[in-house]
């Protein structure tokens, strides 16, 4: 009989939807759903593809029941928004007068008297007030029905990017003789590393152990419900491997070969992705609104008012743009996080804890009152130690924050300074020390990725020849591997000192927490714990981090000339910006011009206002366009806040300099 599987071990497989609902609007829905199951095949497919653990009455239940909660909001705002609606009907087909703001203050006074005294307005306001109701329902509950289908959309690209990398796991452990089931249940538990992917082999994993089928049908289970078509090939060629007696490690090396070539045509769509978006980018989100302000300039002259679409441009236009432009970059440049990192190392030696149950209640408190401070004494020892700081650049922030906002109140109340440099100076203040550790980390992280794949090769020709991997690392410590050199050789220590050798490799990662470093400790601690003979393994590794590196590269080659791009366009935006104010809007401060000029109506703008204006497109220009620059080039957004300061501070100081916009 099969021994029923400990609940502990299998905590990761446990996942809980914890929204509360009503009851009897469940039973509504389940029983409308026993009624016409096929009405709501759609639905159920995405909740199980998307792995929500939540049935489909609940969560129609859901659907209609915080939608309903949200109503009274919804009134709200449908009834202001309705408010305006009838102002605007009121003035329009009253007097054709625009929008004032007195208007607003009399309806909002008198609401029902001017409703009163036009039936028609009061018509418009009700009406609007349920049509905007009935429609923001209506939108958040096609919203909650539709998150499934984002969610699975979202873990049907996480699958397909982590499917390469847990091939290479498997093939290492399967090289060394793990069973297939202990293969799926070390996927399932690595999810730090793993993903999607881990999570899909911990159904399969359930299947078998918690609800006792066998692990052809728990592979054919979750190959038809995944929403990846790739693992489900996969796991259906799997299926036929086990089924037909194949040799499993042939079948992940062939695999393993397959999606390498993949992971190559892969590569070059997406570069080429990449360079369209980011041509898009400048053309859309650079060019075009320096464009349209120039156009709008002149249309202003000719008497257009055109104040209000030109704010929007500037205040509405270029931040959410840049927002949504860095959005869907980010979505394709995933930025890759580690995986041991969430582990805790174990300790070597432990403390006894000593209880005395005799003490006296106030004893226990003074304790306890000792040990919060201890305890927050050591935290902020650990917090402000600077191999802390180092490895977790933003509690920068914690402390730099408050000093720039700070200053920066202090200099408005004292020197009068422009909101706009106060900003700047905060930005700057807040961010610079966070950028240089955080770049100086990124630089010596790549030394340490780019240095790896030559140590795995070393290692793995010093096995292959005969040695042990333990005697092979203390070989290869003699010698010169750059970067790593150090750590190789505090991999060494850690063994001679009795550790073992994953652990040794565990806390190597946790030493360099680099995404590279745990892809590949992954592969070979699996390895380890299976078999002695790891070559594969470790050729595998060294094979995966060199794909890894070289797509990197080719990404930053690549993107480093639209990253040039941006600062030129930023350059030249700022450029014709000063020209235009140097030599056409201020010269209007100076001309006065009669109203009329050969029968065409001339209106001079304020140039003051008109140069506030382009003062504030450059700066969102240029903090957005170093935001992206930095997200195409290294799929970060941490990476582009270098950029985005640069171009802040020197738009703060052409304008000083050369336009005469004060600090």
């Amino acid at each position: 009989m099969r021994s029923q599987p400990n609940r502990k071990d299998l905590g990761y497989l446990r996942e809980r939807f914890t929204l509360p609902v009503p009851g009897f609007i469940v039973k509504f829905y389940r029983h409308r759903y026993q009624k016409n199951k096929e009405k709501y095949q759609d639905l159920e497919r995405n909740l199980v593809s998307s792995r929500m653990p939540v049935s489909v009455p609940r969560y129609m239940a859901i659907s209609l029941f915080y939608p309903l909660i949200l109503l009274p909001l919804f009134f709200v705002v449908s009834l202001g928004v309705s408010r305006f609606i009838g102002i605007w009907y009121a003035n329009y087909t009253g007097s054709f007068r625009s929008l004032l703001p007195i208007d607003i203050y009399t309806y909002v006074r008198s609401p029902i008297s001017i409703s009163i005294q036009r039936p028609d307005v009061f018509i418009i306001e009700v009406g609007s007030l349920i049509v905007l109701t009935v429609l923001m329902f209506y939108i958040a509950r096609k919203i909650i029905l539709f998150y499934p289908v984002v969610l699975k959309a979202q873990r049907k690209s996480k699958i397909d990017s982590a499917l390469p990398h847990v091939v290479n796991i498997m093939l290492g452990m399967s090289k060394g003789g793990t069973p297939l089931l202990e293969i799926i249940k070390t996927i399932a538990e690595e999810r730090s590393i793993t993903g999607e992917v881990g999570k899909e082999f911990g159904i399969i994993f359930r299947e078998v152990e918690v609800f006792h089928k066998d692990l052809i049908s728990a592979m054919r289970y979750v190959a038809n419900t995944t929403p990846s078509q790739k693992l489900s090939e996969f796991l259906e060629d799997l299926i036929s491997v086990v089924e037909g007696g194949g040799k499993l490690s042939e079948f992940l090396e062939f695999k393993s070969a397959h999606y390498l070539e993949e992971r190559e045509r892969f590569h070059e769509i997406f570069i080429n992705s990449l360079e369209i978006m980011a041509e898009v980018y400048v053309a859309v989100f650079v060019v075009a609104p320096l464009f349209t302000l120039i156009v709008f300039v002149v249309m202003g002259l000719l008497g257009e008012n055109i104040e209000t679409v030109s704010k929007i441009i500037v205040y509405a236009y270029i931040p959410i743009g840049g927002l949504m432009f860095t959005w869907l970059v980010k979505s394709m440049v995933e930025e890759e996080k580690p995986g041991w990192l969430t582990r805790k190392t174990i300790p070597v030696f432990l403390k006894a804890r000593i209880i005395n149950n005799g003490r006296s209640s106030q004893f226990k408190r003074k304790r306890g009152i000792v040990a919060l401070f201890l305890k927050t004494f050591r935290f902020l020892q650990r917090v402000l130690s600077p191999r802390f700081i180092f490895r977790n650049p933003e509690y920068t922030l914690i402390l730099t924050v408050p000093i720039s906002v700070a200053v920066g109140v202090y200099a408005y109340y004292n020197f009068n300074m422009r909101i706009e440099t106060i900003l700047g100076g905060i930005f700057l203040i807040s961010s610079f020390p966070y950028i240089v550790i955080f770049e100086y980390r990124s630089y010596r992280l790549r030394k340490f990725e780019n240095d790896l794949p030559e140590f795995l090769k070393q290692l793995g020709s010093l096995n292959e020849s005969g040695l042990t991997l333990v005697n092979a690392l203390k070989v290869i410590s003699t010698s010169d591997l750059g970067s790593l050199t150090k750590e190789v050789r505090n991999i060494r220590k850690d063994i001679e000192w009795g550790r073992l050798i994953t652990e040794a490799f565990e806390r190597f990662d946790e030493r360099i927490g680099s995404p590279v470093v745990s892809k590949v400790v992954s592969i070979l601690v699996k390895a380890l714990e299976a078999t002695d003979n790891v070559k594969a393994a470790i050729f595998t590794a060294a094979s995966d981090a060199e794909i890894y590196l070289d797509f990197r590269k080719r990404v930053a080659t690549e993107m480093f000339v639209y990253t040039v791009i941006v600062y030129i366009t930023f350059g030249v935006f700022l450029f014709t910006v000063v020209v235009l104010n140097q030599n056409f809007i201020s010269v209007f401060g100076n001309i006065t011009a009669p109203s009329e000029l050969t029968g065409i109506y001339f209106s001079f703008p304020d140039p003051f206002k008109l140069t506030n204006l382009f003062y504030h497109a450059t700066l969102l220009n240029g903090l957005f366009s170093g935001i992206v620059a930095g997200v195409m080039g290294a799929g970060s957004i941490r990476a582009g806040l270098k950029h985005s300061l640069i171009m802040v501070v020197v738009t703060i100081l052409v304008f000083k300099y050369f336009l005469g916009v004060g600090f």
